[in-house]
């Protein structure tokens, strides 16, 4: 099998619902990828789901699967990303979250990104409740050391990545929640480029269950660890830690709740065209 230019990582536990309706989603932007002669596989991660509806749900759908055998307690997707990460061979790869929906311009627009010379995509979004329904449109900030230093991440986790641009880079599923952290660091000492797209391009589901709002009581203390094993190096490089960037955190737009579907203003207009 031809080695494919971009691998999406889907990490789930005990959602198969959830999970086939992602994953739907991420094979209807392969197959818009397709079309600029992108490929893309699929690699959905089971961190020892007690049943095998996760099993069925990735061989219907003729995704690539493999299982964790135990289940390690936690919250997070971490150990299952690593994971999957052992078994990407592609040109990029990019985590995605068994809960949330891609929007079908998603990989082509950070495949472009990443083709145009940067290494990490991250991008816009759309928020919304479990439901799905959009609440609101988020717009990151473009990711600084400075930032990242003062403990602001601005960036997905399901950012795309240039796979050789992490060679020599150890994941850490240990730290969990703040395993991504010191990656960025290292990518932003590398001098790697980081980008974000404005148009948004995946639905962030918010619901009981997300894993940021069930943090572990030592998330924030991981962080600070994280920041200060860089601290040194950082000065070494540029004589002082940068200052975060003055931009202020973009302020999500709300959706208004009364606000109709487009296709019902649409068919409005054109009843009134008619007379009716």
């Amino acid at each position: 099998m031809p080695t494919p230019d971009v691998t999406i990582v889907v990490t789930t536990f005990d959602r198969a619902a959830w999970l086939e309706a992602s994953l739907h989603s991420i094979l209807a932007s392969a197959a818009v990828a397709r079309q600029a002669r992108i490929t893309t596989r699929v690699l959905v991660v089971d961190d020892a789901s007690p049943n095998d509806e996760t099993h069925h749900v990735a061989e219907r759908l003729g995704v690539d699967y493999v299982r964790v055998p135990v289940n390690d307690g936690r919250r997070t997707p971490s150990f299952g990303r690593v994971v999957g990460l052992e078994q990407v061979d592609s040109t990029y790869h990019a985590f995605f979250d068994d809960d949330d929906i891609m929007l079908p311009r998603w990989i082509p627009l950070h495949v472009a990104a990443l083709e145009a010379g940067h290494d990490i995509c991250s991008t816009a979004f759309w928020r919304t409740d479990a439901s799905l329904l959009p609440v609101r449109q988020v717009v990151p900030a473009v990711a600084t050391l400075g930032d990242l230093m003062a403990g602001r991440n601005p960036i997905n986790d399901q950012s795309l990545v240039r796979r050789e641009a992490l060679e020599g880079i150890e994941w850490e599923p240990e730290l969990d929640n703040v395993m991504v952290l010191p990656v960025w660091l290292e990518l932003s000492l590398r001098g790697r480029s980081f980008h974000r797209l404005e148009e948004p391009t995946f639905l962030h589901r918010r619901h009981d269950e997300n894993t940021s709002d069930h943090l572990d009581p030592r998330d924030a203390d991981l962080r600070r660890q994280v920041i200060a094993r860089y601290r040194p190096r950082v000065i070494e490089r540029y004589g002082a830690v940068p200052e975060p960037s003055l931009r202020p955190p973009s302020r999500p737009a709300p959706i208004p709740p009364q606000r109709r579907p487009l296709w019902r203003r649409a068919a409005s207009k054109v009843r009134r065209k008619l007379g009716r």
